[in-house]
């Protein structure tokens, strides 16, 4: 008898051992699902960092150039143009030349618009181009040749905020300039380039080289998002407005940004700007965006569009189609951040920034 209850008794330990070991193994399993999808650490009760509920946006280009360096129109013509094609406003960013807004101010009567200062500062270093905006700046900043491409993007972005600017990293991939150890190695600016009109400077990489867009995965991923992350945006890169002049053939309308403001002035635009408060596009347009608690919704203006959520390391966490106009994605434990890639049936784009989810 002795000898029986011994035996249901080791049978019985057996059995929870099992019974412990399998759910140890789901649980390991649950987890490198999580990792797959772009979730880390335990599942918890998670909350967005920040909230927001923006339904009135300001349409802009914020990377343009003019005859003043290598665009083939005139600085008036160019802030016309984005005037007359329903933009809020635009900033100027020729070579190494500040242009002053005050030149502009017949074309900024209305409450409407607004030219903003801007710079492209142009530096060469290990034989590549490095190229950033000073957008906002008080003066001039210029260029020069530096020995790392480190050393160039720090000047760089310390000058623009010794002028009061909001740096703007340009095209990292143009002639394959800028890695993601390069980013990394730089100060934080407060914009990256995600997507370019300039047909030469490889928006979408090739097939041993990242996107500008998983670039910008990569730095939002090691760096983090909590309290405030480098926002990606989308230019023109204007230079040919007129077609079929001799000048690289990036054309108007093919990269812009939204800005959160009700106001279009030239101090609302640049605190946009410097928080990173806006989104990207190339043609896609948000009626809206909300951030609360543990969801994200966006309501983009195409009906049939697919929205992406898209988590740490690039991961899309969840694809939707609208539905009554609007796509949500709720937290579900161990997400870093959470961002939306709005897709037409055409291709056109929307970019919204990442958004950091904390307990």
């Amino acid at each position: 008898m002795r000898i029986r209850q011994r035996w249901i008794a080791c049978l019985l330990v057996g059995g929870a051992a099992l019974l412990g070991f399998a759910c140890w193994k789901g649980s390991l399993s649950a987890a490198s699902d999580a990792a797959a999808a772009g979730l880390e650490g335990p599942p918890g009760r998670l909350r967005f960092e920040k909230s927001l509920d923006v339904s009135v946006f300001q349409r802009g280009n914020i990377h343009t150039h003019t005859s003043l360096s290598d665009g083939d129109s005139e600085p008036r013509d160019v802030v016309r143009w984005y005037r007359r094609n329903g933009y809020a406003f635009v900033a100027l960013t020729d070579h190494n030349h500040r242009v002053d807004p005050a030149m502009f101010q017949g074309l900024q009567a209305s409450s409407n618009f607004v030219v903003i200062p801007g710079e492209e500062i142009t530096m060469t270093a290990e034989g590549r181009p490095v190229h950033v905006n000073a957008l906002c700046a008080q003066a001039t900043i210029g260029g020069g040749n530096f020995p790392t491409k480190g050393d160039a993007l720090r000047w760089a972005i310390e000058r623009v905020r010794a002028e009061g600017g909001v740096a703007l990293i340009n095209h990292p991939n143009f002639d394959w300039a800028l890695s993601a150890a390069d980013l990394l190695g730089a100060p934080a600016a407060e914009l990256l380039e995600i997507h370019s009109g300039h047909p030469y400077v490889h928006t979408d990489g090739d097939a041993k080289r990242p996107s500008h867009e998983a670039l910008w995965d990569t730095v939002l991923t090691a760096r983090g998002v909590a309290g405030g992350a480098i926002a990606g945006v989308a230019v023109d890169d204007l230079h040919q407005l007129v077609p079929g002049s001799s000048a690289p053939q990036s054309g108007p309308g093919r990269g812009f940004i939204e800005v959160f403001s009700r106001e279009v002035s030239s101090a609302a635009i640049c605190s946009a700007l410097a928080w990173g408060r806006l989104y990207a596009s190339t043609g896609a347009r948000l009626r809206r965006i909300a951030v609360a608690d543990d969801a994200f919704s966006v309501w983009p203006k195409a009906p049939d569009a697919e929205v992406e959520f898209i988590g740490a390391g690039g991961r899309v966490l969840e694809k939707q189609r609208p539905v009554a106009g609007r796509a949500m994605y709720r937290l579900r434990g161990g997400e870093r951040y959470v961002r939306a890639r709005i897709t037409r049936p055409d291709g056109k784009r929307a970019w919204t920034q990442a958004y950091a989810a904390v307990e």
